[in-house]
């Protein structure tokens, strides 16, 4: 019970500079996880209404578009975790998240060709859109730019960035020749 509190209490302090928790989607989408992993660890016959009532709050994550799981191979997040904007957000099966994280919406926490689910150290910061996939570890101190598809480990204090887009003449894409090739076989044909 401590630690459900204690760690009820860093999350809200990590919403301090949004202008607070109440009004946060995020911070109460975590809480209602803590407070599944809290009924978790309860004894078999207390659980059950509880339990039941988790459930309950649990159809709320619906609407947000939210996977995330408490329990026995639920994913466990680390005191202070932010959910900026909680829109479809995917956590796996299995996932850690370290202490004071902060992360976006459209990212996914999950299997890749790496075995097993990803581990967050702390003050890992995940843009809008970042992939995080495979059993991998991410550094303390790690930022994951928008857009992102990560699936090898990253040291501590690396800022991961997406691609840079290529540019090159319409004249040399393939598929700009094919279609150019199909519209100059089959011309529109125009009824007057």
């Amino acid at each position: 019970m401590r630690t459900f509190f204690a760690d009820l209490k860093a999350d809200r302090e990590a919403y301090a500079s949004l202008g607070g928790w109440v009004g946060q989607p995020g911070f109460w989408i975590v809480a209602i996880h803590r407070l599944g992993e809290w009924v978790h660890r309860l004894p078999r016959g207390v659980r059950l209404p509880l339990w039941l009532l988790y459930r309950t709050l649990h159809l709320s994550y619906w609407a947000f578009n939210v996977e995330l799981w408490a329990g026995k191979g639920g994913s466990k997040l680390g005191p202070g975790l932010c959910l900026i904007h909680p829109n479809n957000i995917y956590f796996g099966p299995g996932v850690d998240i370290g202490p004071n994280c902060l992360i976006h919406h459209e990212v996914t926490l999950g299997m890749g060709s790496v075995p097993g689910t990803p581990k967050l150290g702390k003050n890992v910061v995940l843009y809008p859109g970042a992939r995080i996939q495979g059993g991998i570890v991410l550094g303390d101190d790690v930022v994951v730019g928008a857009n992102c598809v990560v699936s090898r480990h990253i040291a501590p204090g690396t800022v991961v960035l997406p691609a840079v887009n290529r540019l090159m003449p319409r004249n040399l894409s393939p598929t700009v020749r094919r279609m150019d090739a199909e519209r100059a076989a089959h011309p529109p044909t125009t009824e007057s």
